[in-house]
């Protein structure tokens, strides 16, 4: 029982981080934030460019292969630089760029390792190659359950599960926002036609 408790309050303190992450002053919301499953969809307008730069996010708690406590981790899809990434934000180092790889599994289907930069905190992790992340958001989209793992030589296995289920409807504003390179494509197929 206690630590279901302990469970539900780091939840809660991971959620709050997320929040206050959200609250960052060069965005404005543009109307209130949504929920889909698990998901949170903040609906927000760069006050710079005027363009919409909403965020989908998830948590999760965490394991470490060398470290007891269970810590909180984010899933975010947002764009940066008029394109969608992925970026996985932990409360604890997971990993560097030249030692450590990332891989994930949804629901049932087979997994494996993705194209994924580990950046200098070693707490944050993005997907931004356009067919990793366009392969990402497909798996994301038709699933229930992501398994992700973050393997590091010196940090040990960090692993994660996130119930996503209701993806498809959270990430759509970022898409509509960001398309992925391949709707782009498509899409000026089309045009041209």
């Amino acid at each position: 029982m206690r630590s279901g408790a302990g469970l539900v309050v780091a939840l809660v303190v991971a959620a709050t981080a997320v929040a206050c992450v959200a609250q960052d002053r060069s965005y404005v919301r543009a109307r209130p934030s949504e929920t889909s499953g698990a998901w949170r969809v903040e609906h927000r307008v760069d006050r710079i460019t005027a363009r919409p730069a909403p965020i989908a996010s998830v948590v999760a708690m965490v394991t470490n292969s060398k470290n007891a406590a269970i810590r909180p981790a984010t899933l975010e899809l947002t764009c940066f630089e008029s394109r969608p990434i992925v970026r996985l934000a932990y409360d604890l180092r997971v990993g560097a760029d030249r030692s450590s790889t990332l891989a994930y599994r949804v629901d049932d289907r087979p997994g494996g390792e993705i194209e994924a930069t580990f950046l200098p905190d070693q707490r944050t992790v993005v997907i931004d190659e356009p067919t990793a992340v366009t392969r990402f958001v497909a798996d994301l989209s038709a699933g229930t359950l992501l398994l992700l793992r973050a393997a590091s030589l010196f940090a040990g296995n960090t692993v994660a599960e996130f119930r996503i289920a209701g993806a498809a409807t959270a990430i759509a504003p970022v898409l509509e926002a960001c398309p992925l390179p391949a709707a782009t494509a498509a899409g000026r197929s089309a045009a041209a036609r």
